[in-house]
């Protein structure tokens, strides 16, 4: 199965987003202190106690999109070096040899803002994807490795959003969009989008010409060996809703003729033909609209087959063998992010290379060697290779991380109430007394078809190694309906969201106790986005959390499932039809039980936050303070859903200090 039904949080390159000033905008109701005070200067004192401050972490340096030259012998890969206090800073084309014996370097002829760089199949020619100036708007870009001079693509409609090679290397599939058209200078309707395109650039001739698609929105492309036919995915619509949920999978002509669809509500996972061209491989969601399935489709046949019905974990990305009798696939099960093989023949998948870290996406060149992103307990994501089992680390991105002073990270497991099997990661603070239990904050995921990796957990949103470095153990569970399980557990808290899950939740933090390790006294709960959710729902069936933080949190589900940018889909196949399950939808809102809430609450939200609107957050709060209740609401005046790559510094270091000193104050 795949990751389907989470609740989206990265759909646009970071470099698209350009934000305005990020302001601290607070509202305060309760007994606060000055110890709530958020320095107007966060950057970390020496004070040698080893502690690591937000600062820090919103310093790290990241690297993404690691693209493996077709003889194997460079990666080039995007890195951000965060600088930009008030907006996002774009990333930088870096490449790095893969023989280790060269240091990286940034890619000879790019610019700050290059980005999706692809290897031609002969590997002569890069193409990625400049901001033009002075609009602004992407452009497709040609260079040669080692050279200066670019060719620039025009002729086009609209701007590039993501092309594809085709295999004999003379031609490239584009998909384009047109910014949304205005009713007028100062209005715009509800839902318009802007025109999608699809174009094929004849690179003899630099000439383009432009496909006619039945359907109005193109989402993703790729060709056949013989560059006469493409798949592609589509929608009716151009918003969220249609292009996580409800798309579809067509086959069509160079020519722009429909020749066969695909069943099955399309999943993102990017399809592909086979190198013989006798099948695809695509993703589509399961009937319960919540989880999904990848599947191989033999178009001489017009049969589908699943992928992994013996593997109890998410397929994420896959990339066929050049033989076309497998594919080397990405997955994710448990805690474990997997490289597999996966034969045609019987669809078993074969794990080969277990990696740590939160990875979505990898690149093969035509030996077979693998370059992917990962990271490790006690390093950040760096770029690494593969060739099967054995893997080396290539790049160097943040060599600071290795003098600072971490604890132990550990796999924990527990039962649920029920019996249920459940494993989670636990992070302790350095130096760690045996016979002293913690304070202890849980932090639960997003999703809610997400998951914790085992790997580095450290960000603007994951807290782990910042609070542990204050003292803090943190806990970090996978209840269940968290991805990487069997296609029942990921479903299994349809209906009823903070029932069963919520009390796996608890189930672990007993078993901590048990051991000793968590102090029933000093306990606190919180998240962001699902998990924001939970910190409310906690809140309000609460008898032992100190505190609550919620994150960019639902509060009450009916209006969540009408206002989203991602539509009915995201909620519907948990609870039904919103407009006529209010019943359901209400007795699991946790605005419903905001009555019962005793505990100090603080809200974090990002008043630009199309996924989960801000008023979800507001309704908690308002609540609360009419009650004379101790709650405080932070919002960010210009941050959507996902801060990551989306704001500068400022807003990353801020939402960290508020949880910083919330916690040192209140647990």
């Amino acid at each position: 199965m795949t990751t389907t039904n989470r609740l989206p949080n990265r759909t646009a390159s970071p470099v698209q987003r350009q934000l305005l000033h990020v302001l601290n905008s607070v509202a305060i109701c309760g007994v606060l202190t000055t110890a709530l005070t958020v320095s107007s200067a966060f950057g970390k004192t020496d004070t040698g106690t080893g502690e690591i401050f937000p600062q820090d972490i919103a310093s790290l340096r990241s690297v993404t999109d690691a693209q493996i030259s077709p003889d194997g012998k460079t990666v080039v890969y995007a890195r951000v070096d965060p600088s930009k206090k008030d907006s996002p800073t774009p990333p930088i084309l870096w490449e790095v040899a893969t023989d280790g014996h060269h240091p990286a370097t940034k890619l000879t002829g790019t610019k700050a803002g290059d980005h999706e760089a692809r290897w031609s199949p002969d590997g002569t020619m890069l193409a990625l994807l400049r901001n033009a100036d002075p609009s602004g708007e992407p452009e497709l870009v040609f260079l040669k490795p080692g050279q200066a001079a670019a060719t620039h693509v025009k002729g086009i409609t609209g701007s590039p959003v993501t092309y594809r090679w085709a295999r004999d290397g003379q031609s490239i599939a584009i998909i384009t969009k047109e910014k949304p058209a205005l009713l007028s200078a100062v209005s715009q309707v509800e839902g318009a989008s802007g025109a999608s395109h699809l174009f094929v650039l004849d690179l003899k001739q630099m000439a383009a010409r432009e496909i006619p698609v039945s359907a109005p929105f193109v989402f993703d492309v790729d060709w056949a060996p013989d560059s006469r036919r493409l798949i592609v995915r589509t929608g009716q619509e151009g918003g969220l809703d249609y292009f996580w949920y409800r798309s579809s999978v067509s086959v069509i002509s160079a020519e722009g003729k429909l020749l066969r669809t695909l069943p099955g509500h399309a999943t993102a996972v990017h399809p592909s033909f086979s190198p013989d061209g006798h099948q695809l491989v695509y993703g589509y969601f399961a009937d319960d609209g919540i989880g999904g399935r990848v599947a191989l489709y033999n178009l001489e046949t017009d049969t589908r087959h699943p992928v992994g019905n013996d593997w109890a974990g998410a397929i994420l990305r896959a990339i066929w063998d050049q033989d076309s009798k497998g594919l080397t696939v990405l997955g994710f099960r448990g805690l474990d992010t997997a490289l597999a093989h996966v034969t045609t023949t019987d669809d078993h998948v074969d794990p080969f290379a277990t990696l740590q870290g939160e990875i979505f996406d990898f690149s093969k060149d035509r030996s077979g060697n693998i370059a992917v992103v990962a990271s490790t307990r006690q390093q950040p994501g760096e770029i690494w290779l593969y060739h099967g089992a054995d893997g080396h680390v290539l790049t160097q991105t943040n060599p600071e991380v290795s003098h600072w002073d971490l604890g132990e990270q550990q796999v924990v497991h527990w039962k649920g109430r029920d019996g249920l099997d459940l494993e989670g990661i636990l992070v302790l603070p350095p130096h760690t007394p045996s016979n002293k239990p913690l304070p202890l904050f849980v932090q639960v995921h997003g999703g809610p078809l997400e998951a914790w990796y085992d790997g580095w957990l450290g960000s603007w949103h994951n807290w782990a190694r910042m609070l542990a470095s204050h003292g803090i153990a943190v806990f970090m569970p996978n209840p269940r309906g968290s991805e990487g399980g069997s296609a029942a557990f990921t479903a299994a808290n349809r209906g009823d969201w903070g029932g069963q899950d919520y009390q796996d939740i608890l189930s672990g933090v007993d078993m901590l106790e048990q051991k000793g390790i968590a102090d029933p006294k000093h306990l606190a709960l919180g998240g962001w986005s699902y998990g924001g959710f939970m910190g409310m729902w906690a809140a309000g069936h609460n008898d032992r959390f100190r505190t609550i933080i919620a994150g960019a949190g639902i509060s009450d589900l009916e209006s969540m499932a009408v206002a989203t940018d991602v539509g009915f889909s995201f909620i519907s196949p948990y609870f039904g039809d919103p407009l006529t399950h209010r019943a359901e939808y209400a007795a699991h809102s946790p605005l419903s039980f905001v009555n019962a809430v005793t505990v100090p609450v603080l809200l974090l939200h990002g008043n630009a936050d199309t996924r989960v609107p801000p008023v979800q957050s507001r309704m908690f709060y308002a609540a609360l303070h009419e009650q004379g209740k101790p709650v405080r609401l932070v919002h960010y005046p210009a941050a959507p859903h996902w801060f990551g790559g989306s704001v500068g510094m400022n807003a990353e270091i801020d939402v960290q200090q508020q949880v910083l000193s919330w916690l040192q104050h209140y647990l």
